[in-house]
């Protein structure tokens, strides 16, 4: 019997899910993509280690193809990796006929859809996210982007990838800690337009999902119908950046002054837990849901402990956001578990204020 594949189409790309996912794309690669005259594979350093070899055991041709490794983690997003990557694909005669496959997490298909997307005025390119987070959120819907000086995604743009195949089999590849990250976008998408789906997974602990496709499905139901509705982010889009105006704040404040930087979704999960005190200092979300997404969210993620001194470098930080109009924070905030309203204005000192209460939220779980 065929493995069961699910079709999506999202911002314009075809996206395929399931076990015979890599299947598709070897199919793809003898047909639709069979005139490419170089095929380029972008991973990073544990990609190709622990992916590559994994994918050319499905697809023995990409054995052959020319692979370009960049160091891993978000501090190499940069347009200084983005040119080595332009480099090397110039080098071997890369051109408008190539096709390159960003083999990775968010970084890698963040980075190498942009890198294909201006190369030569534009070269396809496909993904093949390898992580949680990227599999549900940083593969889908056309958004690309490296940051600037450690501010999140601020260099980018909206580039459809010509397929993405989201095979679940990478997940045994990834440590718990980026296991994690990825489940903090998945409690986003259930928070923001699914309390059914936030009801299911919190009664689930992390720890101990072993059948994740079918979470995966679902969170990427629920992102490809919002992406679907405004695939530029002109409004309704804009749901889906619930926690990430706080989250990038903390990412960007971590990145310049720890050791061991936050997680992509460690950031993100603190910024929600902000951005659930702030809808219900604003519009209404209640008491009680406030102190159940806190808990709900440090029962499985650490506490950031940041001194006070640090809430004016993260105020500041929040004022370099890119959904800012006009010098004012616009964020996603809840109504409702699953109701959320984007383009909701913020005044700094609510901002200054939610953070002074995250120092205190800990306590909660304590």
């Amino acid at each position: 019997m065929a493995k069961k594949i699910h079709k999506f189409k999202i911002a314009g790309s075809p996206v395929f899910v399931g076990q015979s996912a890599l299947e598709e794309l070897k199919a793809h690669l003898t047909g639709n993509f069979s005139n490419k005259e170089i095929i380029f594979v972008l991973a990073d350093e544990n990609t190709i280690k622990h992916c590559f070899p994994v994918l050319t055991s499905f697809i023995p041709q990409l054995s052959s193809a020319a692979t370009i490794v960049v160091s891993h983690g978000e501090e190499f997003k940069t347009l200084e990796t983005c040119e080595r990557v332009w480099n090397e694909m110039a080098v071997a005669g890369g051109n408008r006929r190539s096709l390159l496959i960003n083999l990775g997490g968010g970084m890698i298909t963040d980075l190498g859809g942009f890198a294909a997307s201006v190369f030569h005025r534009g070269m396809d390119y496909l993904n093949v996210p390898t992580s949680l987070m990227g599999m549900i959120d940083a593969s889908l819907g056309g958004k690309t982007g490296v940051d600037l000086y450690s501010l999140k995604n601020q260099i980018g743009l909206f580039s459809a990838s010509k397929g993405v195949y989201v095979w679940p089999g990478f997940l045994s590849t990834l440590p718990h800690r980026q296991l994690l990250s990825g489940y903090a976008e998945m409690l986003k998408h259930a928070l923001i337009a699914d309390a059914t789906f936030w009801n299911r997974l919190i009664k689930i602990p992390m720890a101990v999902i072993s059948n994740w496709e079918d979470l995966i499905i679902e969170a990427i139901e629920i992102k490809g119908d919002i992406v679907n509705k405004d695939p530029e982010e002109m409004n309704v889009r804009r749901k889906l950046n619930f926690g990430h105006t706080m989250g990038h704040a903390f990412e960007t404040y971590s990145l310049r002054n720890d050791e061991n930087p936050l997680t992509h979704g460690e950031a993100i999960a603190m910024g929600m837990i902000c951005e659930a005190y702030i809808s219900y200092r604003t519009i209404g979300f209640s008491h009680e849901q406030r102190d159940e997404v806190v808990k709900q969210i440090l029962l499985n993620f650490n506490h950031y402990k940041i001194p006070t001194e640090a809430i004016d470098e993260l105020v500041e930080i929040t004022n370099y956001d890119k959904k800012n109009e006009k010098g004012r924070l616009m964020l996603t905030l809840l109504k409702g578990i699953g109701n959320s309203v984007e383009g909701q204005k913020c005044e700094t000192a609510l901002v200054r204020e939610a953070l002074f209460r995250f120092t205190d939220f800990g306590r909660l779980v304590e």
